[in-house]
């Protein structure tokens, strides 16, 4: 009996050490959540126009905002610390010409249609434009379109020609697709920007928008701050899942082909035999 009690706590002792090796492994494994960005209210200016200051805090960031008209309420809201860069050959020498977002920009918009929202942001020499756009379950929101147009009087180009003393460009891709409801997070996006040839530009011209601390949010609701926030990552993570899918549909078929082959081939095989016995 004094055996059987002795081999009884042994066994305890090791499941209770089992329990805590699998339990500091789980902790381990377990990241730390970075914190959602803060969102600030900004003042509101005009129906559409509005000029923000970033807090203190999120020294460079700043807060767009445009206003629907009819419900006068936030409609699209981006924070960021915007740059854009625009590079050209002057004199077969690549040049760039940079230009920060100021925190004071004009914004300008339209929020008049269900399924598509823009907006335009103005400061001296430039503006962007980026519009969003609602898949058709009307289930995700995402940006569509984005024009840049810049001056070529601003003294960074050197005078450049183009037809009408204006640089265009244009990135048409699906980007920071994000579920209805929710802000898009992520700590910087890079859009590359294209001349269209319809425009007749000058050659080797390109750019990039860098929005650097973006969250941003499209097609609001009776709100005025963010909703909760869908981090990029998050949208690597959705758009990799159709590998696994795909790789594993691919293997089951094969599976099932190679089983029913198999069986194909014994039945065939089988009946062969008990023939020729038969014979």
């Amino acid at each position: 009996m004094a055996r059987f009690v002795g081999v009884y706590f042994q066994f305890f002792a090791l499941c209770i050490s089992l329990s805590s090796l699998v339990d500091s492994i789980d902790l381990a494994n377990k990241g730390t959540t970075r914190p959602r960005l803060k969102a600030t209210v900004a003042p509101q200016v005009s129906a559409l126009n509005v000029t923000t200051k970033s807090p203190k805090e999120d020294s460079g960031v700043a807060i767009y905002r445009v206003i629907n008209r009819k419900t006068d309420t936030t409609c699209i809201l981006l924070k960021t610390d915007a740059v854009v860069e625009v590079k050209f050959k002057l004199h077969g020498i690549e040049t760039q010409a940079d230009s920060f977002i100021p925190e004071d920009a004009m914004v300008v918009g339209e929020c008049d249609q269900e399924e598509s929202v823009v907006m335009t942001i103005v400061w001296p020499g430039y503006s962007i434009t980026m519009a969003f756009a609602k898949t058709p379950g009307g289930e995700v929101w995402f940006l569509k379109n984005v024009a840049l147009t810049a001056s070529v009087d601003i003294p960074q180009f050197h005078g450049i020609k183009t037809r009408d003393k204006t640089l265009r460009l244009y990135n048409e891709s699906t980007l920071v697709p994000t579920p209805v409801g929710k802000s898009y997070l992520c700590e910087e996006v890079d859009i590359n920007l294209k001349t269209d040839p319809a425009d007749h530009p000058p050659k080797d011209v390109y750019g990039t928008l860098l929005l650097r601390m973006l969250q941003v949010q499209a097609f609001m609701y009776k709100s005025e701050n963010f909703s909760t926030s869908f981090q990029c990552k998050n949208v690597r993570g959705f758009r990799s899942e159709t590998t696994p899918i795909a790789v594993g549909s691919t293997l089951a078929i094969v599976a099932l082909a190679i089983i029913a082959g198999y069986g194909a081939f014994r039945y065939f095989k089988v009946k062969n035999v008990q023939y020729n016995t038969m014979e």
